[in-house]
């Protein structure tokens, strides 16, 4: 909750900015008239936004920061690691159906081309097998200890362990996310 107020207010606060870098005739104006009558107040609401408010300004400042490394990181990533990192945010919805799959054939083991056809006729968005079979075989590097691969004469065999919780397997592809992000 809190999270969605600060990044609301960060965006609101862009906005004003974007509004006073304007030249617009009309931007100009509403400075001017509300600024003759009350003058002390005007300079504290310029640098915090109604929206943040009883916000500590060295939280402020902290995730600011924090959003500025951010965008430092992003911009120095090669396009490997980013298209990496879009691949690893498909993967807790993708790892949902993958389960889904197995728990509706009831089988143990299941060829990788059928789960890829499965995969593909379930996500929400357009990816061809190929790309599937890219984000399984990621999904099977990330959770190791629950997707397996297993070459067998021609074919590739997807094997789940159905011992292991759901969601302690959606924690792990979170986690390592997060920390393939910060680098």
């Amino acid at each position: 909750m809190e999270k969605a107020l600060l990044s609301l207010a960060l965006k609101t606060e862009d906005k004003a900015a974007e509004s006073k870098g304007s030249t617009s005739p009309h931007n100009q104006t509403i400075p001017q008239t509300s600024a003759p009558s009350s003058a002390p107040s005007a300079a504290p609401a310029a640098q915090v936004p109604t929206a943040l408010k009883g916000v500590s300004q060295s939280l402020l400042d902290r995730i600011r920061a924090k959003e500025a490394q951010k965008l430092q990181a992003a911009m120095t990533r090669n396009p490997a690691q980013e298209e990496r990192l879009l691949m690893m945010s498909r993967l807790p919805e993708l790892a949902r159906i993958v389960r889904t799959v197995f728990v509706a054939e009831k089988k143990p083991a299941l060829i990788m081309e059928v789960v890829c056809n499965r995969m593909v006729a379930s996500y929400r968005s357009a990816l061809s097998t190929g790309e599937m079979e890219k984000h399984i075989r990621l999904l099977a590097e990330v959770a190791t200890d629950w997707l397996t691969i297993h070459p067998i004469r021609k074919d590739f065999y997807l094997k789940l362990n159905k011992n292991m919780e759901l969601h302690v397997v959606l924690d792990k592809l979170s986690s390592r996310l997060r920390e393939e992000e910060r680098h």
